[in-house]
């Protein structure tokens, strides 16, 4: 059931005099999961949900569809016009009321932008000032329960094992001179996870990309498409899973390998690597010191400081993609993203969500990309999947 009084706390929080919710034909899901709507049921027609800061929720609801909020606290007023919509709106929308809703100014947060141009002018017509939702959802679509992050930590700690077992009998098959490729490997790699209990969805498979292949960030392999591995490759292998329980996080990981020796690995290679060790740790020592400081941070500003290092060094324009990506119960959840390239994501890493922090360099011959995933605590992060790389798997 709907938390109201969680709702007004955070508005009161954020000095916002009410969260307005709205929707047509299943437009804004935000406002289903902050709700707890069943989403399976018929909207066809708009509804309104006005939760003030204090005092009662007042639902609007068209007459033909009286009974889709009839879950929710509050007061419902239903409309058969349009005319009679503008009324009932009228009745909470004073004069520089400040309203937040699904909405992201100049669309810097495609993903909360859930509420159309058109609504918000009508709120604005009205008197009430829109400011945008983006962090308060967060906290309740995005904030993530103790067995979830328990989850997270298992998922990356089996994977990790899977990861070790798949590089050992990689290291026999070049011993042995046997023939590999891309999707065959991805095809025992799926298997290796799935043996240590845990779920890979069915249209998310692992990634295992060779040489220029890496340097696609959603490179896969298939049956009819991919590359023979042979000695003297640069591996890079991306890889999620879950645990099979209600509601898991997924633990999501980048590891580089090399069909070689230490001594073989080729020096630019082992020179990108650092870079991007670099600025991956860079990311996860800046967000730690503005917690441990009491401060809140921004994606952005970590994506910013994680790109400097790889700018500084040369390959900017070869890191093409944001920093790393909210990850709740689905792989790419809707909080903050640590991103300042893709879009402009000023939302706070609120505590217990979970991001990913994985630099790239994706030059013609080869990518390069490390990837490890934070637990965001009150005022630490946790790092998962350890032990990180630390440089590239010899795996002779």
């Amino acid at each position: 059931m709907v938390n109201i009084e969680r709702i007004q706390q955070v508005l009161v929080e954020a000095h916002v005099d009410g969260w307005l919710f709205y929707d047509f034909r299943k437009s804004n899901p935000i406002a289903y999961q902050v709700l707890q709507l069943p989403e399976e049921a018929m909207y066809t027609r708009r509804w309104f949900y006005f939760v003030p800061a204090q005092g009662e929720p007042v639902a609007i609801v068209s007459a033909v569809e009286s009974h889709v909020l009839q879950s929710l606290p509050g007061t419902q007023l239903a409309f058969r016009t349009w005319q009679e919509m503008y009324t009932h709106l009228k009745t909470f929308i004073t004069p520089g009321i400040k309203l937040a809703m699904e909405y992201s100014p100049l669309n810097a947060i495609p993903y909360i932008s859930r509420v159309d141009a058109g609504t918000v002018e009508v709120i604005r017509s009205l008197g009430g000032e829109v400011v945008t939702s983006a962090d308060l959802a967060q906290y309740f679509t995005s904030q993530l329960t103790q067995e979830q992050m328990y989850s997270q930590r298992e998922a990356g700690r089996r994977l990790m094992i899977a990861k070790d077992i798949l590089f050992a009998e990689l290291s026999e098959d070049l011993r042995a001179e046997r023939d590999l490729n891309e999707y065959a490997v991805q095809q025992r790699f799926i298997k290796i996870i799935e043996q240590q209990g845990l779920d890979i969805p069915a249209d998310e498979l692992p990634i295992v990309a060779v040489n220029g292949h890496a340097s696609n960030p959603h490179y896969e392999p298939t049956s009819e498409r991919y590359s023979p591995i042979h000695r003297g490759d640069l591996i890079l292998f991306d890889f999620w899973a879950t645990l099979p329980v209600s509601n898991p996080i997924s633990g999501d990981y980048t590891w580089m390998a090399f069909a070689g020796t230490r001594d073989e690995i080729p020096v630019r290679q082992k020179e990108v690597f650092e870079v991007v060790r670099r600025a991956r740790d860079t990311g996860i020592a800046y967000i730690r010191e503005r917690m441990a400081a009491g401060e809140y941070v921004q994606g952005r500003t970590v994506d910013d400081v994680v790109r400097n290092i790889i700018t500084q060094a040369g390959y900017g324009e070869y890191f093409v993609h944001r920093t790393g990506h909210n990850i709740g119960t689905v792989l790419h959840g809707n909080g903050a993203n640590v991103d300042n390239f893709e879009t402009q994501d000023e939302r706070t890493l609120l505590p217990f969500t979970c991001n990913s922090i994985e630099p790239g360099i994706y030059l013609p011959e080869f990518g390069v990309r490390s990837e490890v995933d934070l637990l965001i605590l009150e005022h630490d992060v946790e790092v998962t999947g350890v032990p990180v790389q630390e440089e590239i798997v010899a795996l002779l």
